[in-house]
């Protein structure tokens, strides 16, 4: 899973290099979308590479410790209750259900498929693009949405209301099982317990408005819900293996997604406080 998400936002980088490079040269949607392509080709072959070599740097010295077995029997349960939790949840997903269109990725996505122009029009007051403030502009998230749906035709409720969402769902309790099993190794037999207990609370938050639950059901597009779905489960996790360069990626992609101060967001406040805690303990260990 590690390498799988850090995959991911090196591809993502790659998109958003593009974006940001489009941008600045004044360039138009077409630009944007033509210059995509070959960046995502880029950026896969990029993090092919780099991933490849970052298992083989982290697998050097290292003895893991073999991972308890869950019998059917132990796990079938929690299995059951995450099953229920997933039927539940794409349910929602590909039924009807009312969009947060007070987003501005939202607003900047359909605003920039009609225009054919990159940050052309405020998302809320319609004005042109000099009054969009530069931390907003960018954000190319919503470009992306623009050009896949500009490109394969989806509608915005489609792609940025129900396959979006979904993915954003698995990936995230994808993540939650692999934090899970780090946590509790040796004790694997409470794994689905985890997971469960995580997909549930993403159920009973899904109408309490700024939890994860109403994020991903109502605005699972936005930069929000990917860091708080993806970026920091996933920071933690590599911050507890001590995998620090993947989650410095998580810092990077945060303040491509979401705006920060300065870049610096919550996915760095936890790597600090990761690090201090690792600092004290060495520093422990010697005296």
């Amino acid at each position: 899973m590690i390498l799988l998400i850090s995959g991911l936002m090196i591809i993502w980088g790659f998109a958003e290099g593009a974006y940001l490079y489009v941008l600045m040269t004044g360039g138009t949607l077409a630009a944007y979308e033509g210059l995509l392509a070959p960046a995502l080709i880029a950026g896969a072959a990029a993090a092919f590479l780099l991933c490849r070599w970052y298992r083989r740097l982290c697998g050097r010295g290292r003895n893991p410790l073999p991972a308890g077995k869950l019998s059917l029997r132990e796990g079938g349960a929690y299995f059951i209750i995450l099953a229920a939790a997933g039927i539940v949840t794409l349910s929602h997903f590909t039924g009807y259900y009312v969009v947060d269109l007070s987003d501005a990725v939202y607003e900047m996505a359909i605003n920039t498929v009609s225009g054919g122009v990159l940050a052309g029009q405020h998302p809320f007051t319609g004005e042109a693009a000099g009054s969009i403030p530069l931390r907003i502009r960018i954000l190319g998230l919503y470009a992306l949405y623009a050009a896949v749906m500009d490109k394969a035709g989806l509608s915005a409720y489609m792609l940025m209301g129900q396959i979006v969402p979904a993915i954003i769902w698995f990936l995230h309790m994808g993540i939650m099982a692999s934090l899970g099993r780090t946590l509790l190794r040796g004790r694997e037999r409470y794994l689905w317990l985890f997971v469960s207990l995580a997909a549930v609370m993403v159920l009973a938050t899904a109408h309490i408005e700024g939890m994860i639950g109403y994020r991903l059901f109502y605005e699972g597009f936005s930069g929000e819900t990917i860091r708080a779905a993806i970026l920091l489960p996933f920071c933690v996790l590599c911050c507890c293996q001590k995998r620090w360069l993947p989650a410095l990626l998580c810092v990077a992609a945060e303040a491509s997604l979401v705006w920060t101060t300065y870049g610096i967001g919550y996915c760095a406040l936890v790597m600090v406080v990761f690090l201090a805690v690792t600092l004290w303990q060495k520093r422990r260990e010697k005296s």
